[in-house]
């Protein structure tokens, strides 16, 4: 609730990599990415996985002050990246897919895995 102590997350890196901060909460893709240190946390507590959310991340809940000073209670949930293809692609659905495709193939995710981006985790939403 301080805003001398708390910053947007776009410039944390730059605030973190120049040591206006000693330490900072981010994605790990984005420091894997900055080749800066950082203590990976298990699945049960990072919001990575899907499958914790009914054991782990739905008990889970914080209440704070909104910005009229009113206290607000929020629920924690799965911190996912969605991929699809929109039925009306300007390049046609099969260009879509084949991204998609590439996107899970062995070499789509040598590549995410590059750029500090974990397997992906949990089931489709739609097959």
């Amino acid at each position: 609730q301080n805003p001398a102590q708390t910053h947007l997350e776009g410039g944390l890196l730059a605030r973190l990599e120049s040591g206006q901060v000693d330490a900072a909460a981010g994605y790990e893709s984005e420091v894997i990415s900055a080749h800066l240190p950082y203590i990976a946390l298990p699945d049960e507590i990072n919001l990575s996985n899907p499958a914790q959310a009914k054991k782990w991340y739905d008990t889970v809940s914080f209440t704070i002050k909104d910005s009229k000073g009113e206290e607000k209670t929020l629920h924690t949930q799965p911190l996912v990246y969605y991929a699809a293809v929109l039925k009306n692609a300007p390049h046609g659905v099969k260009a879509g897919q084949a991204f998609i495709d590439f996107m899970l193939s062995k070499a789509g995710q040598a590549l995410y895995q590059q750029h500090g981006y974990a397997a992906p985790k949990g089931d489709a939403l739609y097959p």
